[in-house]
């Protein structure tokens, strides 16, 4: 089933519809965590569904600026702090995935939705797509497993 966006309501609505498949484990790989997406009350309660659907679950999320999203408050990084076992935030540390200038969301089970500029609403993708879904998947594990993790979003526990 194929998802389009062409403005913000399009990809709440596309990202609302990847989250509601997806079942453990979904990825996001946001250069930046713009205000409005994926902070609304209906993204996060899908979220939060993931997070909490059993010991393999699994919300993972890149990022190239935390400290901005932790300061203008993006509700990804409340989330974050609040279940910490399932929701993690890394930051890229290599100049080259630095540089990477697209988005995307997957569903591991085989769901995208990819931004081919991360600053703009349009985007592409499937519910059933899972060629395309491993080829995201194995360039955000790439990143991931040398990215560090955001510090600037640790719970406080006090």
């Amino acid at each position: 089933m194929p998802l389009v966006a062409e403005d913000k309501a399009s990809l709440e609505a596309a990202h609302l519809r990847l989250l509601a498949g997806a079942r453990y484990r979904v990825a996001f790989y946001l250069p930046t965590m713009e205000p409005g997406v994926l902070d609304s009350e209906a993204c996060l309660a899908e979220l939060r569904r993931v997070a909490t659907s059993g010991r393999q679950a699994q919300v993972r999320i890149v990022t190239h600026d935390a400290e901005r999203a932790h300061r203008e408050g993006h509700r990804l990084v409340a989330l974050a702090q609040r279940l910490p076992t399932a929701v993690a935030i890394r930051v890229p540390t290599e100049e080259s995935h630095l540089r990477y200038g697209s988005a995307f969301a997957i569903d591991l089970a085989g769901g995208f939705l990819f931004r081919p500029i991360a600053g703009r609403y349009e985007a592409r993708g499937d519910l059933d797509a899972p060629g395309e879904t491993s080829r995201l998947a194995a360039y955000f594990d790439e990143v991931w497993e040398r990215a560090e993790p955001a510090w600037q979003i640790r719970p406080l526990g006090i």
